[in-house]
């Protein structure tokens, strides 16, 4: 009995260690995608800019920018191929809405996040899907 205790116990904590990645993951991509309102951010030009200015490198980071600046080379160059269900309507949402209103900030993001343009047509592809 004590040594199938033991055995669990162990299976327990080795499995605790191999799911720990995806958690620490899982929480990143909450914190990006379903922490903050898309809408609140987009809706507000003056906490808009704050954030482009955070991601083009011209003024400090919020911690919630920092995060989303993080983000952005892997969500662009896999379309938020981690992201779960809902993350992906969040980020489909927040680029329909932000690159019809903002599209010479929408090209600045592109000249440097996607320099090669390789990107952006499965982006395109993505928000039209």
């Amino acid at each position: 009995m004590m040594m199938l205790r033991l055995c669990l116990a162990s299976l327990l904590m080795f499995g605790m260690v191999l799911c720990r990645p995806d958690s620490d993951e899982e929480a990143f991509y909450y914190k990006v995608f379903e922490e903050i309102d898309v809408d609140v951010i987009l809706d507000n030009e003056r906490l808009l800019r704050s954030y482009l200015s955070c991601f083009f490198d011209e003024a400090p980071c919020s911690s919630h920018a920092a995060a989303v600046k993080e983000s952005i080379p892997e969500v662009m160059s896999s379309v938020c191929g981690k992201c779960n269900d809902k993350q992906k309507a969040t980020y489909k949402h927040a680029l329909n809405k932000f690159i019809p209103t903002h599209k010479e900030d929408w090209d600045h993001m592109l000249r440097i996040y996607d320099p090669k343009g390789e990107y952006w047509p499965n982006i395109k592809a993505f928000m039209e899907s």
